[in-house]
């Protein structure tokens, strides 16, 4: 049986001009507890990759977002992480008139990094080669 892929955010403090990325410590399993991750979830039955990414950020950081470009990863787009799955990483920021992101159940701490810090906080396990590239192409997508 496949597993589920993974969706999740690179959330900007803009798509236009970034200067930070909100990076989400987990609350659990105990073995990822404190450690960082862009935000997101699984995709279910009968959703695309960008209807779960809208649900997952409802769900974990109650609010809604604005969708940039895709961070491309290395298998068909699709970046390799823990257990075996797949994750699509998506630029974006919050929505306009949309509230802040706010703290869930998920996550322990929400900390927006300056870009040129992100590589310093302790990611899980597949996520700072990720969490680099969502970086570089914001700049690069910036700098366009």
């Amino acid at each position: 049986m496949t597993k589920r892929p993974v969706v999740a955010a690179a959330i900007l403090d803009s798509l236009d001009h970034p200067t930070r990325l909100l990076c989400a410590a987990r609350a659990y399993p105990e073995e990822l507890a404190g450690r960082f991750e862009l935000p997101g979830g699984k995709v279910e039955d009968g959703e695309t990759p960008l209807e779960a990414l809208g649900r997952e950020i409802a769900e974990e950081l109650r609010t809604t977002l604005s969708i940039g470009n895709r961070v491309p990863g290395p298998d068909d787009g699709w970046w390799p992480i823990l257990q075996g799955r797949r994750m699509g990483v998506w630029l974006a920021q919050v929505r306009p008139g949309s509230p802040a992101p706010h703290l869930g159940t998920s996550h322990v701490e929400l900390r927006w990094v300056p870009l040129d810090e992100v590589a310093t906080l302790d990611w899980i396990g597949h996520d700072l080669p990720i969490a680099r590239a969502a970086v570089s192409n914001a700049r690069r997508h910036a700098a366009a």
